[in-house]
């Protein structure tokens, strides 16, 4: 069986070929590789009107998987000429949340699922966006540039008036429910915070379960003493933090964002910054990657701002390479359905034979 890997460099052509010889080990099959790699997360990603969030030349994929069954990538380009060239291909998977960067509809159209690894970075997102929390609101990032910029002792930011507070005395409201989210609850749980979920599309008594309490998006703004961001980008929640949104939140209230930088209006959130209307931010996603050199960011003092790390661990590089490769081995040697499969109408145009 002939393999197609295209990596990057944090998941890398050897943890993907690893996780698909692991999960193949007992399959009995003679399996053969060919290789590309790109530069993600050294060089941003990109989109156009058929793919989004990745990097590389598709002419280069097109260049090595003219035989192969299986193409497993993470972050390179997946378009219809990638398909199309791969005159063998039975399946292609990512191994990453949100395999955006495959042009689902030309593999449905040949019958080619395309499987992913949701949650595969959940744990490393959920971790981070707490300490973002904690680096915002008691000023940690703000001594650390003082000190290595500036050589400036900071006993200024032990003041009263600029003290933050603890997060076990602090209500946390969660936008959006998902594995991230639930994750971040139980880590400020255990702080002894309160939380708050915004999700209109888990019912109350799951969110309930958690321990944490369901609520309006309105009350959820103006209870809060942090709004952490777990929305899906959609139509209905582009730009939906606003600058009648962001007016609802306490003047003591931190946004902490390690979704989706279009999930937000940014003008009015740094207009917000600047008139001190809340304390503070920390976002790990901006209004675009890398972060424009004119960015009014640049001019703020109470901002955390990190390049797309969130999501960054070992961790979550090898739980998405695992995930994909058991997947594809439980659809090609179980001839099961696939369980995590973004396109499952690929089966209405499987070959007779399949």
């Amino acid at each position: 069986m002939k393999v197609a890997i295209v990596g990057d460099l944090f998941v890398t052509n050897e943890q993907l070929q690893k996780a698909f010889e692991q999960a193949f080990a007992d399959s009995g099959l003679e399996l053969e590789y060919t290789y590309e790699t790109f530069d993600w997360p050294v060089v941003p990603v990109q989109k156009n009107e058929e793919i989004s969030e990745f990097v590389g030349d598709p002419d280069r994929v097109c260049r090595i998987v003219g035989d192969a069954e299986i193409i497993l990538t993470h972050s390179g380009p997946i378009p219809r000429k990638v398909i199309e060239s791969a005159k063998q291909l039975r399946i292609v998977g990512a191994a990453r949340g949100g395999p955006v960067n495959i042009n689902w509809d030309a593999c449905t159209e040949r019958g080619i699922p395309v499987l992913y690894a949701p949650g595969r970075n959940s744990g490393a997102v959920a971790e981070f966006t707490v300490g973002m929390m904690l680096a915002q609101s008691r000023n940690i990032t703000r001594c650390h540039m003082s000190m290595m910029n500036e050589k400036r002792w900071r006993g200024d930011l032990y003041t009263y008036d600029i003290v933050g507070n603890e997060l076990g005395s602090s209500v946390v409201g969660l936008v959006g429910g998902g594995a991230i989210a639930r994750k971040v609850a139980k880590i400020v749980q255990g702080f002894g915070a309160r939380v708050l979920i915004y999700d209109p599309y888990i019912p109350d008594e799951q969110i309930r379960a958690l321990e944490c309490e369901p609520v309006d998006l309105e009350t959820l703004l103006k209870e809060s003493d942090y709004i952490s961001l777990h929305a899906r980008l959609t139509k209905e929640t582009a730009g939906m933090f606003d600058r009648d949104k962001i007016g609802l939140m306490k003047r003591t209230a931190y946004f902490i964002n390690t979704a989706r930088g279009e999930l937000v209006q940014h003008d009015a959130l740094y207009e917000a910054l600047r008139e001190k209307r809340i304390a503070g931010a920390a976002l790990d996603i901006c209004e675009a990657e890398p972060l424009p050199d004119n960015s009014p960011a640049y001019e703020l003092d109470n901002v955390t701002i990190t390049s797309h790390l969130a999501g960054a661990s070992i961790q979550a590089a090898e739980i998405g390479a695992r995930v994909l490769a058991e997947g594809i081995y439980d659809y090609i040697i179980k001839k099961e359905t696939p369980r995590f499969c973004v396109n499952p109408d690929y089966q209405k145009n499987l070959p007779e034979d399949a």
